[in-house]
């Protein structure tokens, strides 16, 4: 497997939770410090991390398929908590994306490509030609991203349906705490065993494409 195929090193990980799950986060206990209600509190993290979505989006001139997912949330969230007044639906929105983004990787296993492939080949586009040829010629290149992908989507739902119940048993100000740490927790243990598989496959497929040139060269003599 090619260096391009390693997942994002945990720290990577850690800076982009940091953005997109603990500014959300704090925004809501700074408003929460400043004597807004829960609701208010919770819709002002919210937006911020709506915000946050469209700017990514704009800044890179491509609305893709998890940006448009995340914005949805966001949006369906704010409607429910508008329509109902129960603070508890932005809490819930938060298991409507790691269930759908859980969801779009397990089905990506099953139809085309996995969602890790893309993922791997978004971080080096130079080499979407080498990629394509491994793709197409090596059973066990093929293997290696579903596997990577099923372990994202299996892990990814089991945190989605694990806060459900949480959200209407603990305290809202508790669960805010509850919520940022378990999304962080699932991406942080994901993105460490991620990296631990594919330094493994990496080096079963250096192996197995070197025990390939061998036999091949006394044909080519």
């Amino acid at each position: 497997m090619s260096e391009s195929t390693k997942a994002p090193g945990v720290l990577t990980i850690l800076r982009s939770l940091l953005v997109d799950v603990g500014v959300p986060a704090l925004t809501y206990f700074v408003a929460h410090w400043l004597g807004a209600s829960d609701f208010v509190a919770l819709l002002a993290g919210s937006l911020i991390a709506l915000l946050r979505t469209l700017f990514v989006a704009a800044r890179h001139r491509k609305f893709e398929l998890f940006s448009a997912v995340m914005v949805g949330v966001f949006t369906v969230g704010l409607v429910l908590s508008f329509v109902t007044g129960d603070v508890r639906f932005l809490l819930v929105k938060e298991s409507a994306g790691t269930f759908v983004a859980g969801v779009a990787f397990l089905v990506s296993c099953l139809m085309g490509k996995p969602l890790v492939y893309f993922a791997a080949l978004r971080m080096q586009p130079a080499r979407e030609a080498e990629f394509a040829q491994l793709w197409a010629t090596m059973p066990q290149f093929r293997r290696s991203f579903t596997v990577m992908s099923a372990v994202w989507g299996f892990g990814l739902v089991f945190e989605a349906l694990l806060r459900i119940p949480l959200v209407f048993v603990l305290p809202v100000e508790v669960m805010v705490t509850v919520s940022t740490v378990m999304i962080i927790a699932v991406f942080v243990l994901l993105a460490v065993w991620n990296k631990w598989y594919a330094t493994r496959a990496q080096a079963r497929f250096a192996e197995l494409r070197a025990a390939q040139q061998t036999q091949a060269a006394p044909t080519e003599a």
